[in-house]
């Protein structure tokens, strides 16, 4: 009897596997992409969420007639930056870094010209630090007249809050893609319930327990999320690593490839496992509940019969 219970459910019945495992795949798929959109967001923005440092850029403008002079008013401009007890580091921008981020307006005939550039340091200042802002750029302009002083904190701030809001929205949707396969989940295994009360009425009589028959419909749905993992990881690993390749190749600063990869790799691959479970334990719940709810149903009209 159990065994002809398994063969004629819908849940077990081979078209209907086959369409479960399916839509698992399709689902396990866009969780592992969602998940690792997740896991990379996170590290990609934990760069400026977590520093501990407020930072500006100064700029000493080209001295055309004194190249001397020009350099002479930079290093004074950089000791004045390192004597300031709120400053946590100075460093001079490399002219190379310079020349290489010109190439994307000038081209290729800025690194074969002797081009002038203005001096830039970059400044981080301790947050915990008492800053007036003002007071260090009277200073510092009472040396160069010219220099300016870039604030990067409006910037930074809103590129965090952009970051935590993607979090947010990947959380949203994973959270919806979970919420949609326990939904189908219940679908599937109370049609099954409501098609084949009689048999398991009978399965009930010989001695069967709830909990036996909860048993028959997880693993009917464990068959279909694990055929259904296969095809989705299988699925869902090239696009993760060509997302990467592409984040990588952009250049986004924060994000430590050689180790994020294999943890986002490791991290899609428990996906099936998260899914799987979540439908063993949603069938279970809905067949445990469900026949309460029948043979109560089945009791009142008795009753009124």
């Amino acid at each position: 009897m159990p065994s002809f219970f398994k063969r004629t459910i819908p849940v077990g019945s081979v078209q209907n596997t086959r369409s479960l495992s399916f839509i698992f795949s399709v689902l396990i798929s866009l969780l592992s992409f969602v998940t690792a959109c997740v896991f990379i967001f996170s590290n990609g923005f934990h760069h400026w969420e977590t520093c501990d440092a407020f930072k500006v850029t100064v700029e000493i403008p080209i001295n055309m007639h004194n190249s001397e002079q020009h350099a002479h008013t930079t290093e004074r401009v950089l000791q004045e930056l390192k004597n300031t007890p709120s400053v946590r580091s100075v460093k001079p921008v490399d002219p190379e870094k310079l020349r290489t981020m010109l190439k994307a307006w000038t081209g290729d005939s800025v690194s074969s010209v002797d081009l002038s550039l203005p001096a830039l340091l970059d400044v981080e200042f301790h947050k915990t630090a008492n800053i007036d802002l003002d007071a260090i750029k009277a200073r510092l302009r009472a040396i160069a007249p010219d220099v300016g002083v870039e604030n990067h904190s409006a910037w930074s701030h809103k590129l965090v809050v952009f970051g935590q809001s993607l979090r947010i929205v990947t959380l949203v949707i994973g959270s919806f893609i979970l919420f949609c396969t326990a939904v189908i989940v219940v679908f599937v295994t109370k049609s099954a319930l409501q098609a084949y009360y009689s048999t398991l009425d009978v399965l009930r009589l010989l001695g069967a327990k709830d909990s036996y028959i909860a048993r028959i419909f997880q693993n009917q749905i464990l068959k279909s999320s694990f055929f259904g993992g296969i095809c989705g990881t299988c699925l869902s690993v090239p696009i993760v690593y060509a997302f990467m390749m592409v984040l990588k190749y952009l250049g986004l600063e924060g994000i430590t490839w050689n180790t994020m990869m294999w943890h986002v790799l490791l991290l899609v691959s428990c996906v099936p496992l998260v899914v799987a479970f979540l439908g063993i334990l949603v069938s279970r719940v809905t067949v445990l509940v469900h026949l309460r709810v029948m043979d109560n149903r089945v009791m009142d009209k008795s009753t009124r019969a």
